[in-house]
């Protein structure tokens, strides 16, 4: 091997002659791994394992409803056309892959409590899993309390650590910094990212605004982010009465949301669709629509309500009187079905949230029955719920 050459004079200021590189160097025996993908629609993969992957738009146009169907998809497996597909992971920093249980990490840094418990309903419901399953698989950090950005971004740290997350939803990261304009606190912030994605074998999404009078993320941290990240998908919100006569599209609902993927490391995914409707809960959430208006078949929206048929069920079956039961007696009856006492938690609470059961003041239930099927309705105004108390209004 040649001898090492002379370090050159122009370089003597940088302090680079200590610095260790034994262990960057391609090990060039080390066999190619594909990307893992953890999303697909229509056959085609995104959101790979590894890299940060961005939800942008203007405000208030439908981004935390993205981010609700992503997290509902990466729960309960699908919504709409969105798949979540099934990876390995790294165990314990190891070169090993293991399948390993949904682990969700879900940041929010801006909405009130109520709000966060709003949204978490919204995402059981879609994702059609039990609120236990739910609560063992995904955790809600809430930062909207947290003055200072460095002090969400170390809550945030210590998060990932304690949780250890296949999926992080980061909503959003212009609250991880105190100036997006200001290159020094911002790149560091994006290369932790996308080392602590790398680190922690996760996918990671975050919502990241847009200027409000351009199409680009906004500020300094919306530069080196888009340079940066695997996927760009954008949110556009569409007000039929706002286009021109030969725009507008009688067969879509007045205002609907856009999905468009505007960058891609992989194969392009095509634009989807969504609407606010009021679900069966009370509450508003999205639902996908086909580009000819169908909504599309949700096996969420299926689940719950094959759940509440067996409700039905099963609460029929008791030995009603006009005096009602005691709570006792309904858990004495289930146990009887040979249905566990988690199973009946789940089962009760979902029948007394859709009126097949009622309590009346002495603590006592009574059997009302399912009447019928709520089913989606088509929005008539911006959002048929009442809106977050966040500054945004982004839903």
């Amino acid at each position: 091997m040649d001898p090492q050459p002379q370090k050159p004079d122009f370089l003597q200021g940088d302090d680079w002659f200590d610095a260790d590189i034994s262990g960057d160097f391609l090990d060039f025996d080390k066999p190619y791994r594909p990307p893992r993908y953890t999303m697909e629609r229509e056959g085609v993969p995104f959101a790979d394992v590894g890299e940060i992957h961005i939800i942008s738009g203007k405000p208030g146009n439908g981004k935390t409803g993205l981010m609700a169907q992503l997290i509902a998809a990466t729960l309960g497996g699908q919504f709409g056309n969105t798949i979540a597909r099934k990876v390995g992971h790294k165990v314990n920093g190891s070169d090993d892959f293991h399948e390993l249980p949904t682990r969700i990490l879900y940041v929010d840094t801006e909405q009130g409590e109520d709000d966060t418990i709003g949204f978490k309903n919204r995402v059981i419901s879609m994702s059609g899993v039990s609120k236990e399953d739910a609560k063992e698989h995904l955790k809600i950090l809430r930062l909207r309390d947290t003055e200072l950005a460095q002090d969400r971004w170390r809550k945030i740290l210590k998060s990932i650590w304690q949780v250890q997350p296949t999926d992080i939803f980061l909503d959003g990261m212009l609250d991880i910094v105190e100036d997006y304009n200001d290159q020094k606190e911002c790149q560091p912030i994006i290369r932790k990212c996308m080392m602590m994605a790398t680190h922690y074998d996760t996918s990671l999404w975050a919502v990241l605004h847009e200027n409000p009078m351009v199409d680009k993320l906004v500020g300094t941290l919306g530069s080196i982010t888009q340079r940066k990240v695997s996927e760009i998908f954008t949110v556009i919100k569409v007000k039929q009465a706002d286009l021109k006569p030969n725009e507008q599209r009688p067969d879509l609902p007045d205002i609907y949301f856009r999905v468009k993927q505007n960058k891609a490391r992989g194969k392009d995914v095509s634009d989807w669709l969504f609407q606010y409707v009021t679900n069966a809960g009370g509450w508003g959430q999205p639902v996908e629509i086909e580009e000819n208006g169908a909504t599309v078949t949700n096996i969420a929206e299926s689940k719950e309500i094959q759940m509440m048929k067996d409700a039905d069920t099963l609460f029929k079956g008791y030995n009603w009187t006009t005096s009602g039961a005691r709570w006792t007696d309904l858990d004495r009856y289930v146990r009887s079905k040979g249905i566990s006492g988690s199973k009946f938690s789940d089962l009760l609470s979902l029948a007394c949230e859709k009126g097949i059961l009622y309590r009346d003041d002495k603590k006592k239930y009574h059997y009302h029955g399912l009447k019928d099927i709520p089913m989606p309705k088509d929005s008539t105004g911006d959002l048929p719920f009442p809106p977050s108390d966040n500054n945004e209004k982004d839903f």
